[in-house]
Parts: C-alpha cells; sequence; structure tokens
C-alpha cells in the first residue's frame, strides 16, 4: 500500500495522473524525398561580447559524444574593420576540428563606403564600392584561410531589409543581383545571400530570376522573424539550398523576467526546427549560441553559465540525427492535434529517422508504418526532467508496423533499422515501368494556376499564370498525405474540370506502349464525384474511371492536415505518337458548389526500359523533370531525367 500511494503522489507530481492513454499513426514513403538536410548550429559573436565561446564550451557545442550537442554549423561576425577579423579565429578553428561548416556574415560595410556614411541607422553601399566590398570580403575569407581558419562561406550582409540603429546596411533584390552578378566571381568561396529578415521574396527572387547572378549564389539564406511558414520552390527549381540563418525566440519574455519554461519556451523552440524541416529548409541556424535563450546558458534567467539548456538538447536531436539525411514524405494521424512529426532517410538507406514533438499531457502508442521490415531501433527522449535519454527499441520478429511510446511533453527521435525487404501488403502495388509525367503542385506556390494546366468553372476557363481565390493549388500541412492540392469546383449550372495537356506551350506527348495514371482526391466539405479521363487532343476518351472521395476538408489552409486520400488509376494504351489531355471532372451540383482537390498524380509508360536520347543542352520549348516529377525551367546538374515524355542524360 505504501508503494501505491508513493506512486500516485509521484504521478501527481508529474502532472499526468489523468493523462490518457491515446492512439497515432506515421505512414512512411520513402520513395518521395524532399531536402538534403545539411545540418544545424548556431552563432558565435564577437569576443568583445559578455557571451563570447572558449574552447570549453564550443566542445560542448560541436563535439558529438555525451553532454555534447554535435553541432556542425558555425556562423561567426565578420567586422568592417580588418583590425577586428582575428577575434573569430579561435572559434573557426575549433569548430573545424569537429569538421563544422562555417560561414561568416557582415552587419555593416566601413562606413565611408555607405551613402549615411555610418555603419549604424542603415544607408546603403555605394555602386562605385561594389568591387572593393567583393574584395574586402574575399580578403576576409583569404585572412582566415592563412590563419588556419577556414571560412566555407560569406554572406553578402545581414538582414539587408532591416534599417537598424546598430551596425546595417540596406540592400535591394535588384542591388544584390547586381552585385552578384558583376562582382560575386571576385569571391573565392561559397556565398550565402540575402538573410533578408523573414525570408523576402522580394529581396531574394531578383537574384533568383537573374541567372548571372543566380550561377555566383550557393545557398539561399534568410531569417525567421515573421516568416510565414511558406517553403520557396524558386529555390529549388534553381537547384539552390534554402538555409535558415538565424532565429532568436522569446527574448522579450526574459527581459520582463519570466524565466524560460519548458511546456511554453521549449515546443516553440522544437516546433520551429520541425516547421523549417517541413518547409523544405536544408539548414537551421540559432541566434547566439551562449545565451539565456541559447544553448549554453550564460547565468541568467534561470541558466546556469555554460550549463546546456533545454534548447540545446532540444537542437542536439536534430543536430545529431538527422544531420546528412534526406527528408522523406510522410503522414501523421493524430486525431487531439498535439503531435507533430517529420521523417528522414539515412545517407545510406538502411535506416529511418522520425521525429516526433508532443505538446499534450497525453501518452500516445504510435504505429510507425515503415518501407521496410524491422528488428530494432533506438529512441531518444527530452522532457521536462530527461535530456536525451535513450533506449534501445527490439521487437520479438520482424515487423514493418512497430508501435512506439510517446511520452507526454516530450521531443522525441525513433531510429528504425533495415532488417530486410518489406513484403508486398497489396496495399500499394509498386507499378514497374517509368514516370513519363509527375505533379504534386508543390513547386508553383499557392492560389496559382500552374503551368500546363487549365481548370473550368462558370465563369470560364482559368490558365497558367492566374491567380484566384476559386479554382487554385491550396497548400496543407506537411504532415499530410496532400501537402498541395488542386481545388476545382462547379456549380448547379455547369461543369468543372481540371485539364493537363491542352495548352498549346505544354503538351503532353506521349508514344505507343501500355500506361497508368494514378492520382489522389479528397472532398471539400463534401464528397462529390469525380471522372478522370485520358483523351488524344481533338479525339475521345481512351479511358476513364470514377471517383467518390471518402474523407473530406473543411477548413482552409495550412492548419488542415489531410491524413486520408482516395487513390484511383487509370490503365489506357496509346497506339499512336501524339499529344494528350488528363481530365479530371466534377459532377454538376443540384445545388450551391460541389469541390474537391486533386493532387499526386503520376503518369507511368511499362514499357520504356531504355535511355532514349542524350543531350547537351535542352532549352527552348523542352518540357523537362527530374525523377520526381518536378518540373524544371532548365537543367544544370548532369544526370537522368523526362524531357518531352522521353528519358534523357544531361552530361
Amino acid at each position: 500500500m505504501r508503494k501505491l500511494i508513493t506512486s500516485l503522489i509521484a504521478l501527481c507530481l508529474c502532472g499526468n495522473i489523468f493523462a490518457e492513454n491515446k492512439n497515432a499513426t506515421i505512414n512512411i514513403d520513402s520513395k518521395v524525398k524532399y531536402q538534403h538536410v545539411t545540418g544545424f548550429g548556431g552563432f558565435s559573436p564577437s569576443p568583445t561580447w559578455s557571451y563570447w565561446l572558449g574552447n570549453t564550451e564550443m566542445d560542448k557545442l560541436f563535439g558529438t559524444g555525451e553532454n555534447q550537442l554535435g553541432l556542425n554549423i558555425l556562423r561567426v561576425y565578420i567586422a568592417n574593420s580588418e583590425n577586428g577579423w582575428s577575434a573569430g579565429v579561435a572559434n573557426v578553428k575549433r569548430a573545424k576540428k569537429y569538421g563544422a561548416f562555417v560561414f561568416a556574415s557582415p552587419w555593416s560595410p566601413p562606413a565611408s563606403w555607405k551613402s549615411n556614411n555610418s555603419d549604424s541607422n542603415g544607408g546603403e553601399l555605394k555602386e562605385s564600392r561594389y568591387k572593393d566590398w567583393a574584395n574586402f570580403l574575399n580578403k576576409y575569407y583569404k585572412y582566415m584561410k592563412g590563419q588556419g581558419a577556414l571560412i566555407d562561406a560569406v554572406s553578402i550582409q545581414n538582414e539587408p531589409d532591416w534599417k537598424a540603429e546598430y551596425q546595417s546596411c540596406i540592400w535591394s533584390g535588384q542591388q544584390m543581383a547586381k552585385f552578384l552578378k558583376e562582382y560575386g566571381s571576385l569571391i573565392e568561396c561559397k556565398i550565402i545571400a540575402p538573410e533578408a529578415i523573414h525570408f523576402t521574396r522580394n529581396v531574394h527572387e531578383p537574384i533568383l530570376n537573374d541567372p548571372a547572378a543566380c550561377e555566383q549564389l550557393d545557398i539561399l539564406g534568410g531569417h525567421f522573424y515573421g516568416w510565414d511558414g511558406s517553403s520557396y520552390p524558386l529555390a529549388a527549381q534553381k537547384d539552390k539550398e534554402v538555409w535558415m540563418t538565424e532565429f532568436l525566440i522569446n527574448e522579450r519574455q526574459q527581459n520582463n523576467n519570466q524565466n524560460i519554461n519548458w511546456k511554453d519556451d521549449g515546443f516553440l523552440f522544437a516546433r520551429s526546427i520541425n516547421d523549417a524541416m517541413l518547409a523544405n529548409m536544408s539548414a537551421w541556424v540559432h541566434y547566439s549560441l551562449k545565451r539565456y535563450y541559447g544553448c549554453l546558458g550564460d547565468g541568467s534567467y534561470g541558466t546556469v553559465n555554460n550549463q546546456i539548456t533545454k534548447r540545446g538538447y532540444i537542437l542536439s536531436h536534430y543536430a545529431k540525427y538527422v544531420s546528412g539525411t534526406t527528408r522523406i514524405r510522410h503522414s501523421l494521424a493524430d486525431n487531439s492535434g498535439k503531435l507533430t512529426s517529420s521523417a528522414y532517410l539515412s545517407q545510406t538507406g538502411d535506416s529511418v529517422v522520425v521525429m516526433v514533438i508532443n505538446t499534450g499531457a497525453d501518452k500516445y502508442s504510435t504505429k510507425v508504418n515503415l518501407p521496410f521490415n524491422t528488428m530494432a531501433g533506438r529512441q531518444i527522449v527530452t522532457t521536462e526532467t530527461q535530456n536525451m535519454v535513450k533506449d534501445d527499441l527490439d521487437w520479438d520478429e520482424e515487423t514493418f508496423e512497430p508501435v512506439v511510446e510517446v511520452l507526454p511533453y516530450s521531443v522525441n527521435t525513433y531510429i528504425f533499422v533495415k532488417k530486410s525487404v518489406r513484403p508486398d501488403t497489396g496495399d500499394d502495388e509498386d507499378l514497374t515501368g517509368s514516370v513519363v509525367f509527375a505533379d504534386n503542385f508543390d513547386l508553383y506556390g499557392a492560389s496559382c494556376i500552374p503551368a500546363g494546366w487549365k481548370t473550368k468553372y462558370e465563369d470560364g476557363i482559368r490558365s497558367a499564370g492566374s491567380y484566384s481565390l476559386g479554382p487554385r493549388i491550396m497548400s496543407f500541412s506537411p504532415e499530410g498525405m496532400m501537402v498541395y492540392g488542386f481545388y476545382f469546383r462547379t456549380g448547379n449550372n455547369g461543369v468543372g474540370y481540371v485539364t493537363y495537356g491542352e495548352d498549346s506551350n505544354n503538351r503532353l506527348t506521349l508514344e505507343p506502349g501500355e500506361y497508368t495514371l494514378r492520382f489522389s482526391t479528397v472532398g471539400w466539405k463534401a464528397k462529390p464525384s469525380i471522372t478522370a479521363s485520358v483523351q488524344k487532343v481533338g479525339g475521345k476518351a481512351l479511358n476513364s474511371v470514377s471517383a467518390t472521395p471518402q474523407t473530406s476538408v473543411s477548413n482552409n489552409g495550412s492548419a488542415s492536415r489531410i491524413t486520408q486520400t482516395t487513390d484511383k488509376e487509370i490503365n489506357f494504351e496509346i497506339e499512336e505518337t501524339g499529344n494528350y489531355i488528363l481530365k479530371w471532372q466534377i459532377a454538376q451540383a443540384s445545388s450551391g458548389l460541389n469541390e474537391a482537390l486533386l493532387g499526386n498524380i503520376q503518369l507511368i509508360r511499362h514499357d520504356a526500359t531504355s535511355m532514349e536520347n542524350i543531350i547537351v543542352n535542352p532549352k527552348g520549348n523542352d518540357v523537362i523533370y527530374d525523377l520526381s516529377g518536378r518540373k524544371l525551367k532548365t537543367v544544370s546538374k548532369p544526370g537522368i531525367y523526362i524531357k518531352n515524355g522521353h528519358k534523357i542524360i544531361f552530361k
């Protein structure tokens, strides 16, 4: 009885006596790959600041052992006087000892080079000094290299769209594009730009849309202050990694003498990292590594000087176990909305890493649907009272549906090690053949009509380039089965549809052979009937299939998580080469509107087995996709692509 009472008291003290044991499911699809994850880290400021890092602190931050965080990215400050450059040498050398990627950011050019003759309060770099600034940044790189402190990349400007009272400098997107185009080649290391304060599109898009400027850019960097949660498909089209290079959370809260707490601050911090991963970012870099809001405490607001903070342990979950992986598609079924997650494939492909954040008081028995069989793995958990506690996972026999426990108020890493190939369950039969067309609508952004697509509603046809509050691309939670969907509809006065291949500038050319068209549908507020068909331009339908979505979405935007889709396919045969149209028609409404979502489109040719063309410079009106179905404006890297329905090799 005494033991029972003691146990009940312990549960009460932990606040979990009324916790429920709920169920959740995570489905993993390793065939759909997103961004490569380079890593995680933070900023080391000037040693004149009180929270400078010595070797002991650097070892805690960048070492990979127990009670070390395993960070692999360091950001340092470029002083606008050469007299200040030596300050960063020690930290860079120490980070390089652990193989870290190091980049450096300037806050302002020398005052005399600016329009306001001050290194503070904004001002612009005089155009006559553009070349001098490029040489200045390169001189810094060469100086550090000469000191044995190799810098991997330099930034052009910290927050060029923010007029700060401290050191700062204002750049427009056009100015930065001009600088990169004309003088970027003078800088001998990689270039990160523009580091706008909240990924301001009008600062980075002029760079990406200028081929000469874009060629000089290596990494698209930006800060999270006021970030709207968007991903940046234009960067993916240009084959640029996107990095979050600074974020400082909750500073004002601490200035009001409120200490950081686990349930509020811990999960705000964890979600910000996970959200960046779900938005296809390849790196997440905190602001100061040592501070009460950093990875090491500074002795204020409840932190202990040089002791690892909860934020440090949370960032370490990602740094140690996600760095170097590739994010893969997953969906999360959690009715409470308290869980969030992401999934990654190891470099060798023999393990899957799943991150799960539980912001609620309940424990979850979570089934993970893996792409392979497993018998073993590892769980790492951080709670209010635990820091990265490791526990081995094992099962008595091989399974592709292991069940793991997710503790209340916890940040978790689960590593599942592949044991054998997963047997064919019949639920997702892998069709043999080659993908000749695919579109997940993830390169366009919300509200638009994508290139090559048309949609009809009662007020007429809307073509590519149109933006609309009616039929358009809509975005949903990246943890769902459909992240981007083409919303289309019809009323009681006509028929609505979506097509690809009608546009004469974006033809779908198919050669003789057997094909399968796969797609997913979801209802919007209801479950209307949809008819999908394939037809030759100017001809009749070759084959069709009807679909009635089994689920519906009732609220708009990224708050919606689509956990189930209705998946259909059409099998058909092409007898002669020609241009063909894919069409989805929604049934006419008896009253009001019939509305649905379309996505996850994949066209497979079964007898396409060889590389049919070898090209050197695809251009003009060529329609080119990578093997993940991403539509590309240009091809810049050697590899295998789909061009006008053919597999090609780009050398």
